[in-house]
C-alpha cells in the first residue's frame, strides 16, 4: 500500500516519490479533487464579522416577513370576525322582520276575513228586508266597509308607535338569543366531533405506532420505498378546545354589543353585569361590553329637556347639553345651582326608558318560561326574575333613588364614630401601615327631584378602571378593592340598605380624605337599584358570611334555613364548599377563570353521579328573590377584583362586618352599636346564690380570673352540695361564648355538657335492668330486646354480596372483606350484650351512621336504625371490629345509640308498643325519680332548651373539619396541592371516616336549631352545673337507685387508654410519668371505668384501684361527679369545648385541696 500524509487543511495528499506511479487518469481526478476540497476550506474561512452580518440581515428580513404574515394574518381574522358578527346582525333583523311581517300578513288576512264576514251579514240582513238595493245604500255600504278595513289596518301602526315597535323589538331579542345559543351549542358539537375525536385518534395513532416501530425498523431502513411517508395535517388539525371557544366568543361578543347598542334598554344593564364579571367572563366579553358601562347611546339634548320641568331647568345653569355618562335608564349632564353656584349632577331618564323596560323584562319571563318548561329543575330563575322585576320597576323611579341617596347617607354615618373620621385597609401599604380611606355617596336636593329627574352633588374622582391615572396619584389598586368590599359588606351586613349594582361604571375613586391628602375616598354612585332588606334576612346573610368566613356548619345550614333556602338533601359539607366557593377569595381575572372552569367541570362530574331530580341541590319554588341581590353584589365584587388583577383574601375581610351585624341585633342582646366588642372584654367572676363555704368560693373566683387573663377560658359554672343536700359554692364566671361573648353566664344557663350526659342513659339503663326490662348479660340483639339489631344466625346473602371481596374488586377497598371475615364479625355483632356496651367493650367504638346529616345526628331514633340491618342498603350495615369483651375502646358517640336502642327496644317489648322514642323512654323511667330541684335548675339529657338561656359552645381549634374542607375545596378548583397532601396523608387517613361528616368535628355544631333540639344519647345533654350536681346527688344518695346497686355498677371493671383527648379529665393526679402527691409513680394514667361511669381519681384516695369518687367528664372540661367519701356532690360545666383537661385539673384540685381530699 501507499504512503501518504495528511495536508494542513484536512485534505489527503500523495508524497512527492509516489507521483510518477500514478496513472495519469488517476493522477488529473486525484489533482482536481485536492484543489476542490482547498476551495471549500477556503470558503469556510470567511470571517466572523461577515458572517455575523449576514446572519443579522437575514434575521431581519423574517422578523419583517413575520410583522407582514402577522397584520395580514390579524387583518383578515378581523375581517372574519366583522362578516360574521355582520351576517348574525342581518340574519337576526331578517328574523325578526319575517316574524313581524309574518304576524302583520295574519292580523291583515285575519281583518280582511272579518271585515268580508260583516259585508256579508249586512248584505243578508239586506237580502231579507223588503227594501231593493239603490246606488245610495251601495255607496254607503262600500264606505262603511272601507272605514272599517281601514281603522283596522291602522291600528298595528298606532300599536307599533305608542309601544316604540315592542312587538318587532321583541322578535329581535328571541333571535339574537337563538342565535347566540345556537352558536354555543354548534361550538359544543364542533368540540365532540374534532377536537376530542382528533385527540382520541391522535392517541391511538401514537400508541400503534410505538407496537409497530420496533417490527418494520429492518425493513423500513432497508427498502426506500417502503419508508414512511411523512403525514400532511388536514386542514383545521392542531385547533385546541380553548382556540376553538375563544373563536366562538369573539364573534358573540361582538354580536352582543352590536345588538344591544340597537336594543337598549334593559340588556344595557345586563351588558354592564357580564363585563363587570371578569373572573367569569371570557376575556373577549368583558372587552366588548365594557364600552356600555357609561358610553350606552344618549338621547339628545332637545329630547330629554323635554323630560325636565320648568322649575328644575330655572333652578339651574350652566347646564352641560354633552352627557357626562349614558347608561340603560338615564344619562347625567352637569349643572351649577344658580342659588349657590354649587356644581351638580342632572340625572334624566330617557323618554322611552320604562316602556322599553317594562318590554324587555315580558322578553326575558318568556325566555325564563321556556327554560323552565325544558329544565324543571331551573323553575328558581323565574322566581329570580319576578324579584328583578320588581326591583327593575322601582330603579324607574328617581324619587325613589332619591330617597335611596338619603338611606345611604344615614347607612354611612353609622360606619363613621365622627363624620371627619376614617376607615383603613385590611393590606398594608407601600411604607407598612394600613392605608385610611373613607365612602362617599351623593347627596340629593329633594326639591329638585322627581320620578324622572334627579339633581344630586357632583362627586369628583374618576372611575377605578382608569389605571394610567391611578399610577399617577399613586394609588394602589389592591387598596381600592379592600376599600371597596369593605364599604358593600358595611352595608349589606350592618345597615339596612345596600347599593346592588356595583359594576365599575358606578364606582370612582380620588386621592384624599377630609382629614389628609394621604388615602382615597371611594364614591358609590347609581342608587336607584338598592335593596332593603328584612332584619330576619340581614342577619341570614350575616350568618351565611360568618359560617363560610369560620368553617361553621351548624351556623350554615341555620343560615339557609333563615334565608329561606330549601335543600333537596341535607349536605352539610358540599354546602360548606360551594359558599365557601361563593365568597371565595379574589383573584387576577386569568386565575379566577381557571377556578370557575375547574368547578364547573368538579360540579358537573359529581352531578352525572346524582339522580336527575338531586342535580340541582335546592328547590325550586322555595328559592328566596333576595337571595338574587346577595348574590349578584358578591360576584360583582368579584369581577371587579378580577378586573383590577387583585389577590384579596375576601372572607377575611367581610368577617369581622358580619359579625358586628349579628352582635348588634336584638337577638344576641347585644348594647354594642359601634362596633365589635372584643372576647376578652372582662366580665368579672361573681357569685349567685352564695353557699356555705365562702373560702371556697373566694379561691374559685381568684382562679377563675387568673383562667380568663391567660386566655383559654370562655365561661363556667361551679355548683358544689355537701352530704345533705346544702349549696357548699356556687361560683359563675366569664360569658355565655360565641357571638353572645358580651352576655354575662348565669347561674340557670345551659351549657353543652358532652359526655357528661353517658352517665344519665347509663343511669336509666341501670334502672330497667332492676325493674326486668332486660338483662345485663342478655345479647340485645334478642327478641326481647332488639332484634333488629342483628337478626338472623347468619350473614345475609344481600350482606355477602355487598360486603364479601371478589376477584374484580381491588385489594386496597376497606370496605370488602372475605367471607370468614363476614361470618366472624356478624357472630360478633351477636354476641354484644349491654354489659358490653356499658363497658365500652361492644367492638363498635368508631361505628357511625353511613349517611349522616346534621338534622339526622339529632334523631336518636334515627341513628339507632342505622346500627340495625337494612336489606335495602345491605352495604352501610355496622360491624364490629373486634369481638365484645376483647378490650375497651371508648365508644365516644355509639355508647349512647347502643344503650338507647337496647333501651327502648326493651320498652316497647314489655309494653307492645311498635316503637317508642328515646325520650319518651326517659320521661318513663327516671323523669319521675329527679327532685323538683333538679328538673327545675338546669337538666336537659335529651336536649332542647327547655325555656332556659343557652350557652353557646365555642372552640378555637377546627383544625381537623378545616383541612378536611379545605382539601375538599382544593380538589374542586384544580389547585390541589399533591407534596402538601402527602405531608398529611396520616392526619388525613385518620379523618377519612369523617369525610362528608366534618361537622361531627367541629363542636359549633351544637349551636345551630337542629343542634339545640338534638338528642344525642351519648354527647347532646344540657345542663347547668346546679342541675347536674343535684343529679348526682340525688344517684349517690339512693334517691334514684339503690346504694347497693350503685356500689357494684361504680367499682373499678375496666381500664379504656383510647381516645382519652374525648373521655375529659379523670383524676388529679400529676401528669403521666411523674410522681403523685403520694410519691408513688403515677405511670397508670389509664381512665378507670365502672358500668357506664367513669371512676374519677383524687390524690389521697387510699388505694388506686378504687376510685373514690364517679361521675362523667365531657369534651371540654365539663364534669359531674359524687364523691362517695364526703358525700359531696359536683357540677363544672365551660363552654369552651377546646380548653382542654388542664382547666378542669385545676378547678378539681383547688376543690380537692380546700377539703383534703
Amino acid at each position: 500500500m501507499t504512503d501518504h500524509h495528511r495536508h494542513p487543511h484536512g485534505a489527503f495528499v500523495p508524497e512527492e516519490e509516489d507521483e510518477l506511479r500514478l496513472p495519469p487518469e488517476l493522477k488529473g481526478r486525484l489533482t482536481k479533487f485536492v484543489l476542490r476540497l482547498q476551495q471549500q476550506q477556503a470558503s469556510t474561512n470567511i470571517s466572523d464579522d461577515k458572517r455575523d452580518k449576514h446572519q443579522e440581515q437575514r434575521h431581519q428580513q423574517l422578523e419583517q416577513k413575520i410583522q407582514s404574515l402577522e397584520q395580514k394574518c390579524s387583518a383578515l381574522e378581523a375581517q372574519a370576525i366583522l362578516v360574521s358578527v355582520q351576517q348574525l346582525d342581518l340574519l337576526a333583523r331578517g328574523m325578526a322582520w319575517v316574524c313581524s311581517l309574518s304576524v302583520l300578513g295574519l292580523y291583515l288576512y285575519l281583518t280582511g276575513r272579518f271585515t268580508s264576514v260583516v259585508y256579508h251579514l249586512l248584505d243578508d240582513y239586506d237580502d231579507n228586508g223588503d227594501n231593493h238595493w239603490s246606488l245610495v245604500h251601495a255607496l254607503w255600504f262600500s264606505l262603511t266597509q272601507g272605514l272599517l278595513r281601514g281603522a283596522l289596518w291602522f291600528v298595528p301602526y298606532w300599536y307599533n308607535e305608542t309601544t316604540h315597535g315592542a312587538l318587532h323589538r321583541r322578535f329581535e331579542v328571541f333571535a339574537i338569543a337563538f342565535l347566540v345559543i345556537a352558536r354555543v351549542r354548534l361550538c359544543r358539537w364542533r368540540e365532540r366531533m374534532f377536537i376530542l375525536v382528533d385527540n382520541d385518534e391522535t392517541s391511538d395513532t401514537n400508541q400503534d405506532k410505538k407496537q409497530s416501530i420496533d417490527d418494520d425498523d429492518d425493513d423500513n431502513n432497508n427498502d426506500p420505498e417502503q419508508q414512511p411517508q411523512e403525514q400532511q395535517d388536514s386542514y383545521g388539525t392542531g385547533i385546541t378546545e380553548e382556540a376553538l371557544w375563544d373563536a366562538n366568543y369573539e364573534v358573540s361578543a361582538r354580536f352582543l354589543y352590536v345588538s344591544i347598542i340597537r336594543l337598549r334598554g334593559l340588556w344595557t344593564k345586563t351588558a354592564q353585569y357580564l363585563s363587570s364579571r371578569a373572573d367569569f367572563m371570557p376575556p373577549s366579553y368583558v372587552r366588548e361590553l365594557k364600552r356600555l358601562q357609561d358610553e350606552a347611546p344618549a338621547t339628545d339634548w332637545s329630547d330629554i329637556k323635554d323630560v325636565i320641568p320648568p322649575h328644575i331647568l330655572n333652578a339651574l345653569t350652566n347646564v352641560d347639553t354633552q352627557p357626562l355618562a349614558s347608561a340603560s335608564i338615564g344619562q347625567v349632564h352637569t349643572a351649577t345651582l344658580k342659588q349657590t353656584g354649587e356644581k351638580v349632577c342632572l340625572k334624566v331618564q330617557h323618554p322611552h326608558a320604562r316602556s322599553l323596560i317594562q318590554d324587555d323584562l315580558w322578553s326575558l319571563k318568556v325566555i325564563l318560561k321556556v327554560v323552565a318548561w325544558m329544565e324543571p329543575d331551573y323553575e328558581f330563575l323565574e322566581i329570580l326574575m319576578r324579584e328583578w322585576a320588581k326591583e327593575s320597576v322601582h330603579e324607574l323611579d328617581f324619587g325613589k333613588e332619591a330617597q335611596n341617596l338619603r338611606d345611604a347617607q344615614t347607612a354611612l354615618d353609622a360606619l363613621y364614630p365622627t363624620r371627619d373620621a376614617v376607615l383603613y385597609t385590611t393590606i398594608n401599604g407601600g411604607g407598612g401601615d394600613k392605608i385610611s380611606f373613607q365612602v362617599e355617596v351623593p347627596r340629593p336636593f329633594d326639591d329638585l327631584c322627581n320620578e324622572q329627574v334627579l339633581v344630586m352633588s357632583f362627586c369628583e374622582g374618576v372611575r377605578i378602571d382608569q389605571f394610567d391615572q391611578l399610577r399617577a396619584w399613586k394609588l394602589s389598586r389592591p387598596a381600592i378593592v379592600d376599600g371597596v368590599a369593605q364599604a358593600f359588606a358595611h352595608f349589606m351586613y350592618t345597615s339596612a340598605i345596600f347599593q346592588s349594582d356595583p359594576h365599575i361604571g358606578n364606582l370612582m375613586v380620588r386621592p384624599g380624605t377630609t382629614q389628609s391628602e394621604e388615602g382615597f375616598t371611594i364614591v358609590v354612585l347609581d342608587w336607584g337599584l338598592a335593596k332593603r332588606l328584612h332584619e330576619t334576612k340581614r342577619l341570614a346573610f350575616c350568618e351565611l358570611a360568618l359560617a363560610a368566613a369560620t368553617f361553621d356548619f351548624g351556623l350554615l345550614l341555620d343560615s339557609y334555613r333563615h334565608v329561606g333556602l330549601e335543600m333537596k338533601r341535607e349536605n352539610a359539607a358540599l354546602s360548606m364548599q360551594n359558599i365557601r366557593f361563593f365568597l371565595r377569595d379574589m383573584a387576577p381575572a386569568a386565575k379566577a377563570r381557571k377556578r370557575i372552569k375547574a368547578k364547573i367541570k368538579h360540579d358537573e362530574k359529581y352531578r352525572s353521579t346524582l339522580p336527575k331530580n338531586q342535580r340541582v341541590p335546592m328547590k325550586s319554588k322555595a328559592y328566596p328573590g333576595d337571595f338574587l341581590f346577595f348574590v349578584r353584589v358578591n360576584e360583582l365584587l368579584h369581577g371587579l377584583g378580577s378586573k383590577l388583577q387583585v389577590d384579596l383574601q375576601y372572607m377575611d375581610l367581610i368577617r369581622p362586618y358580619a359579625e358586628r351585624g349579628l352582635r348588634q341585633s336584638e337577638l344576641y342582646n347585644s348594647n354594642n352599636h359601634t362596633g365589635i366588642q372584643s372576647r376578652r372584654e372582662r366580665i368579672p367572676p361573681h357569685v349567685k346564690a352564695p353557699g356555705s363555704d365562702k373560702v371556697l368560693e373566694s379561691k374559685l373566683v381568684c382562679l377563675f380570673d387568673v383562667l380568663r387573663l391567660e386566655g383559654n377560658f370562655a365561661g363556667a359554672q361551679f355548683y358544689a352540695l355537701d352530704k345533705s343536700g346544702r349549696t357548699l359554692a356556687n361560683v359563675v364566671a366569664g360569658h355565655q361564648g360565641g357571638l353572645k361573648s358580651h352576655v354575662p353566664m348565669e347561674l340557670d344557663t345551659l351549657v353543652l355538657g358532652f359526655s357528661c350526659t353517658k352517665a344519665i342513659v347509663a343511669t336509666m339503663a341501670h334502672i330497667m335492668v332492676k325493674e326486668g326490662y332486660l338483662d345485663y348479660d342478655e345479647p340485645i340483639c334478642s327478641k326481647s330486646i332488639w332484634p333488629a339489631f342483628c337478626p338472623t344466625q347468619k350473614p345475609p346473602k344481600a350482606l355477602e354480596e355487598a360486603l364479601v371481596r371478589t376477584p374484580v374488586d381491588a385489594d386496597d377497598d376497606t370496605t370488602k372483606m372475605s367471607l370468614d371475615e363476614l361470618s366472624q364479625r356478624w357472630t360478633w355483632k351477636r354476641r354484644i350484650t349491654l354489659w358490653h356496651v356499658l363497658t365500652h367493650q361492644a367492638g363498635m367504638w368508631s361505628a357511625l351512621p353511613a349517611q349522616m346529616t346534621m338534622k339526622s345526628f339529632g334523631s336518636c331514633e334515627t341513628c339507632c336504625a342505622a346500627f340495625e340491618y337494612n336489606d335495602e342498603n345491605p352495604e352501610e350495615t355496622l360491624l364490629p371490629e373486634y369481638g365484645p369483651g376483647q378490650r375497651s375502646e371508648y365508644h365516644y358517640l355509639s355508647f349512647g345509640w347502643l344503650v338507647a336502642g337496647s333501651l327502648c327496644g326493651a320498652f316497647a317489648k314489655r309494653h307492645n308498643m311498635v316503637s317508642v322514642s328515646f325520650e319518651a323512654v326517659y320521661k318513663a323511667i327516671l323523669h319521675p325519680r329527679l327532685s323538683l330541684e333538679t328538673r327545675t335548675s338546669g337538666f336537659r339529657p335529651c336536649g332542647g332548651s327547655g325555656g332556659h338561656a343557652l350557652a353557646k359552645t365555642c372552640t378555637g381549634d377546627i383544625a381537623a373539619s378545616k383541612l378536611l374542607q379545605r382539601r375538599r375545596e382544593s380538589l374542586a378548583i384544580g389547585e390541589a396541592d399533591d407534596a402538601e397532601a402527602k405531608e398529611q396523608a396520616a392526619t388525613l387517613d385518620r379523618l377519612k371516616q369523617f369525610r362528608g361528616k366534618e361537622f361531627l368535628l367541629d363542636p359549633r355544631g351544637w349551636n345551630s336549631l337542629d343542634g339545640v333540639e338534638a338528642n344525642t344519647p351519648a354527647a347532646g345533654g344540657r345542663f347547668s352545673a346546679a342541675g347536674l350536681a343535684h343529679f348526682y346527688h340525688e344517684l349517690g344518695t339512693g334517691r334514684i337507685l339503690d346504694p347497693e346497686i350503685v356500689q357494684d355498677v361504680t367499682e373499678l371493671l375496666v381500664h379504656d387508654t383510647g381516645l382519652s383527648a374525648l373521655q375529659g379529665a379523670t383524676s388529679t393526679m400529676a401528669a403521666h410519668g411523674t410522681k403523685g402527691s403520694r410519691g408513688e409513680d403515677d405511670s397508670d394514667n389509664r381512665t378507670c371505668l365502672g358500668c357506664g361511669y367513669q371512676l374519677i381519681r383524687f390524690d389521697k384516695d387510699v388505694d388506686m384501684n378504687h376510685p373514690s369518687a364517679f361521675g362523667h367528664a365531657g369534651v371540654g372540661g365539663s364534669i359531674g361527679f359524687h364523691h362517695k367519701t364526703t358525700g359531696m356532690s359536683v357540677g363544672l360545666m365551660l363552654n369552651k369545648a377546646d380548653g382542654g383537661q388542664e382547666i378542669t385539673l385545676r378547678i378539681m384540685k383547688e376543690f380537692a385541696e380546700h377539703f383534703g381530699i
